[in-house]
């Protein structure tokens, strides 16, 4: 088992470099200690990871529930702590137990840095502030990237265009954390807003007033897909005009970083995203060559990626709790057809297998009715 100071410097390692993580790792580490000894005694397998990886969904649940969303919206995910237990080979007491502990945590945590990190990144108007706390979730958090598409096809795009893996890398989470779309529509920044709000419950006074604002600029948040541009006005140091290759112009695009003096009528390739009303380069740009800019068809491109990816989903296959065998394609894009059924869908209730109200109808005793 790790001593306070090894857990410590393990916990802020797999949180990002900008988040003090003091305010709560004690709590944790409480956590981890009761969850330690539990594995010690009852689990068949142990893996210090696996630990922390509890521990971590269940830092998240506490802070937004950004998580639970998708475990509820997307079968393939399954129940997160039933399948933690399961890998380390627990019985269904120890189960028990676990989903217990979890729950009590969550009830009875007295703060949330996390949650405090992340609105601090939104009401900040810093933008490398917002897309490193968006790229981070979308790097790094496990049940999200569970429920991404098959991300190669993205990958290669980028390398492409990059011709550098790290380039590349970082264009990818950019992606991901402004585009991407679950299968409701939502991006990353939409989904954390709808749970800050929920938050807003459990909150008083400025608290309160502060997820308001954060679930407000989150929602104003407005994205383009990488596309290409071309320079058409320099206005200072960090500051250009950009023309869409269809023609639009998005006047005082900001660039995070230093740019070359000679910017004027270059063609690059770029995403942008605009945040507290104000347009930014999101992630890195490529130079492109003037024999490259008449061929690259941003909405070609990404319709054939699209395409792709939905494809390969419609061949992989996952086989759910009760043994139901389904495509990933049928999960990760479709919804039930029936408003009804899509509603407890969405909270993990599926009729085609054992759900809650079967087990609800189970405990309800059966009328019984004599003969007059």
């Amino acid at each position: 088992m790790l001593t306070i100071e090894e857990f410590t410097s393990e916990w802020k390692r797999l949180h990002h470099p900008s988040m003090d993580v003091d305010g709560d790792v004690a709590f944790f580490y409480e956590i981890y200690g009761r969850l330690h000894r539990l594995a010690e005694q009852e689990a068949a397998a142990f893996d210090e990871q696996i630990i922390l990886s509890l521990l971590l969904y269940t830092e998240n649940t506490i802070a937004v529930g950004l998580d639970g969303v998708y475990e509820y919206r997307y079968r393939s995910v399954g129940n997160v702590v039933f399948n933690w237990c399961e890998s380390l080979g627990m019985d269904a007491k120890t189960t028990s137990q676990v989903d217990r502990l979890v729950s009590e945590a969550v009830a009875k945590a007295p703060c949330s840095v996390l949650r405090q990190w992340m609105t601090e990144s939104v009401l900040s108007g810093d933008f490398m502030r917002l897309s490193g706390m968006l790229a981070w979730f979308a790097r790094e958090d496990q049940v999200l990237r569970s429920v991404f598409p098959n991300l190669c096809f993205r990958k290669e795009m980028f390398l492409r265009l990059a011709g550098s893996k790290k380039t590349a890398g970082r264009m990818l989470w950019a992606d991901l954390a402004f585009n991407w779309r679950d299968k409701r529509g939502c991006s990353l920044a939409d989904t954390i807003a709808k749970q800050l709000r929920c938050e807003t419950s459990f909150v008083e006074g400025m608290g309160k007033d502060r997820l308001k604002e954060t679930a407000q600029i989150l929602d104003s948040i407005r994205s383009e897909w990488l596309d290409t541009y071309t320079v058409v006005e320099r206005k200072n140091e960090h500051t250009f005009a950009l023309r869409h290759r269809d023609g639009r112009e998005f006047l005082d695009v900001i660039f995070p970083t230093p740019v070359p003096t000679n910017m004027q009528n270059r063609r690059l390739a770029a995403q942008l995203v605009t945040y507290k009303d104000k347009t930014y380069i999101n992630g890195p740009f490529v130079g492109l060559d003037k024999k490259v800019l008449p061929i690259w068809n941003g909405e070609t491109v990404w319709n054939d990626i699209f395409a792709k990816e939905q494809d390969a989903a419609k061949h992989a296959y996952f086989t759910t709790t009760f043994g139901k065998r389904i495509s990933l394609y049928e999960d990760l894009y479709t919804i039930p057809e029936d408003p009804e059924e899509a509603k407890n869908a969405d909270m993990g209730i599926y009729f085609d297998e054992p759900n809650i109200f079967d087990f609800l109808d189970w405990l309800t005793p059966k009328k019984s009715h004599s003969k007059q």
